[in-house]
């Protein structure tokens, strides 16, 4: 007893100090220092983003999506999780097999002579013979995570690939409302040089003259507005293309994508997002199961080797150093202050909890399918309605040029305004025909058929190879 004293005495000093060192520490968080704890990539931007990878010359839709999934870390992210679940698949495994570990027993026993102190090297084994079904539960639910984290590698690429052709269809908008709004201003500085013109000559007035350069004016707002439009949605693409430049941008839609949304019968085991909430719900099960087994038998071989290092262990004059021994040991939890049965409650309402995930994604995949749909067909109509209107505009204004410039019965304001209906009906036109194309990118992308659209199936993409 007198031994432990010091030993006591040392624990007791230790922890008045480590107590005092805690309460004398400042507690505070810096974004500085949180980077200077940590080896974090490349935080500046200097080198994280591949951003000086070549633009091509006219970059196409399919071009786009392309590039975005070759080399999106979002996508990487999703593949590391994958590898890493896969790993996890292998430690559930691993206890099929024998689990051997070695050390060193170091400390006093009174069973020890003089209760002195006798080292020993210790080799023991522990194969499982029969566990009712543990370590088998625990293979499935993990073989289950990686189900669910391939899902969420197609969702990913999904999410990129849809994410990057709506960026590239706002781009191709703004891209024409600019070139619109340059005509727009052409046209009604045309009419501002005639007037002028009319005015020098004494056949109009000045208020012509001022009331035309106000229009004038207000179209090159506009440009300058649709300009900058243009360049905030060149800078989202090209975040997500990975490039600090863009040259040309063809405005070209895909003809075989306009069809995204004549879909007879949509299927749900073509969408990441289903098949990561029916992963989900293996994984619950598997859990479930492995609760259970939790309140079995386990049934395994333990022998072990120890090897003493002096001569002070028990009966050491009739025993070797060396000592065998081997059992069958059958363990069973008794109780566990409820604890188990509390589990396996806990994970029978997560199996509940996950099938009802599954349908709750399915219901609103399908809700969001059914909404870009219908709203697809109501711009269609419109879209036809817009161009008619736009033809009739476009005569309107060839009659009412020709009244105030021939018969001279039809006012300044009259053709002013014939001009620019002219124009609002296009940028009315351009804008839905771009919310159109949204639209149906949505349903590509809630039935599970973007990958396909856009090819990228059957290939590769960052070192993981995409099959249907």
């Amino acid at each position: 007893m007198g031994r432990l004293q010091p030993v006591a005495l040392w624990l007791a000093c230790s922890l008045c100090v480590a107590q005092t060192y805690a309460d004398d520490t400042q507690q505070f968080i810096t974004p500085e220092g949180l980077a200077q704890q940590h080896e974090l990539p490349s935080l500046d931007g200097s080198s994280s983003l591949p951003l000086n990878a070549p633009a091509p010359g006219t970059l196409t839709l399919n071009d786009a999506v392309n590039r975005a999934v070759t080399w999106h870390p979002a996508i990487n992210e999703a593949i590391g999780k994958l590898a890493g679940q896969s790993e996890q698949v292998n430690v559930a495994k691993s206890k099929y097999y024998p689990q051997i570990s070695a050390g060193m027993n170091n400390g006093y026993s009174n069973s020890y002579t003089d209760s002195g102190f006798s080292p020993s090297l210790v080799l023991s084994i522990s194969q499982m013979l029969y566990d009712f079904g543990k370590v088998s539960s625990q293979v499935r639910a993990e073989s289950a995570g990686v189900a669910q984290e391939q899902a969420n590698v197609l969702v990913s690429i999904d999410n990129v690939g849809h994410d990057t052709s709506v960026a590239m269809v706002q781009v191709q908008m703004w891209q024409q409302m600019v070139d619109i709004a340059k005509e727009q201003l052409d046209a009604l500085s045309a009419i501002g040089h005639l007037t002028q013109q009319r005015n020098d000559e004494g056949a109009t007035s000045m208020s012509d003259v001022v009331q035309t350069n106000a229009r004038i004016e207000s179209a090159r707002s506009q440009l300058i507005q649709y300009q900058a439009n243009l360049d905030s949605a060149q800078a989202t693409l090209m975040s997500w293309l990975g490039w600090n430049n863009l040259n040309g941008i063809s405005n070209d839609f895909p003809n075989k994508l306009s069809k995204s949304c004549d879909i007879a019968k949509p299927d749900d085991r073509l969408v990441p997002a289903v098949l990561a909430s029916w992963a989900q719900a293996s994984v619950a099960q598997a859990n479930l199961d492995y609760a259970n087994a939790q309140m079995t038998p386990t049934i395994s071989l333990e022998p072990q080797v120890q090897h003493y290092l002096n001569d002070k262990y028990a009966s050491h004059e009739v025993l070797d150093r060396t000592q065998y021994s081997a059992f069958i040991k059958v363990e069973m939890p008794l109780y566990q202050g409820g604890g188990l049965t509390a589990r396996r409650n806990a994970a029978s309402h997560a199996v509940e909890a996950a099938q009802s995930g599954v349908q709750r994604t399915r219901l609103d995949i399908r809700q969001k399918l059914m909404e870009s749909r219908s709203q697809a067909l109501g711009l269609m109509g419109a879209i036809q309605v817009l161009q008619r209107q736009e033809e009739l505009s476009a005569q309107t204004r060839e009659l009412y040029q020709q009244q105030y410039l021939g018969l001279g019965s039809r006012p300044l304001l009259d053709v002013l305004n014939a001009e620019q209906e002219v124009f609002q009906a296009r940028f009315a036109q351009q804008q839905t025909l771009s919310q159109l194309h949204q639209l149906q990118l949505n349903c590509l992308y809630n039935s599970g058929r973007l990958r396909n659209a856009f090819g990228l199936e059957h290939r590769t993409i960052q070192s993981l190879e995409i099959q249907p």
